[in-house]
């Protein structure tokens, strides 16, 4: 008799608990995002000295968009630039979207400390948060990403190697 009322208890909670769990939850995976590039500009007409590519991997199988982004990038612990802005842009299904972030630079940050920092390995380190659209709502990711960069001649440093999906056009916000 203890048994069957286990059994039927238990039959009775698991469904409960599964009708009870948002929807959202069982068919969504946040994007994930990483540092692709840095591109740093010390020359004194450039207009924006600090780029970021960021790579965001949509693993949906379904299309989604961004409504939020803010970050901040540091190269050898030195704040270089932030970026923070309300943006709609669409994140294809099962694939990898490039963007290109001009980086505003804190106050006091002199074109000479980029022009020092635009030459050998360099250690980075990005932290952000970005707020997508989802069919479910909105959904807050933090995420955080570092490594080293090695910058040569040129002032562009890429990051890891590709990992495979369909990679999206560069696209500037």
């Amino acid at each position: 008799m203890l048994g069957c009322r286990k059994l039927l208890l238990g039959a009775c909670l698991v469904p409960a608990a599964v009708g009870c769990t948002p929807l959202g939850l069982w068919v969504y995976d946040d994007p994930e995002l990483e540092v692709s590039r840095v591109r740093l500009s010390h020359d004194s007409t450039g207009a924006t000295p600090v780029v970021l590519g960021l790579a965001v991997s949509n693993p949906n199988d379904y299309d989604l968009s961004t409504a939020r982004l803010e970050l901040q990038l540091r190269l050898d612990d030195v704040t270089v630039g932030q970026f923070s802005r309300d943006s709609i842009i669409p994140l294809p299904k099962s694939a990898i979207a490039d963007f290109t972030l001009p980086l505003t630079m804190p106050a006091g940050l002199a074109r000479a400390r980029i022009r020092a920092l635009s030459s050998g390995t360099r250690h980075f380190a990005v932290e952000g948060r970005a707020t997508f659209s989802t069919p479910f709502g909105l959904r807050e990711v933090r995420f955080a990403h570092q490594g080293d960069l090695a910058f040569g001649r040129g002032t562009d440093a890429g990051v890891g190697a590709d990992s495979g999906g369909v990679r999206q056009g560069a696209e500037t916000l």
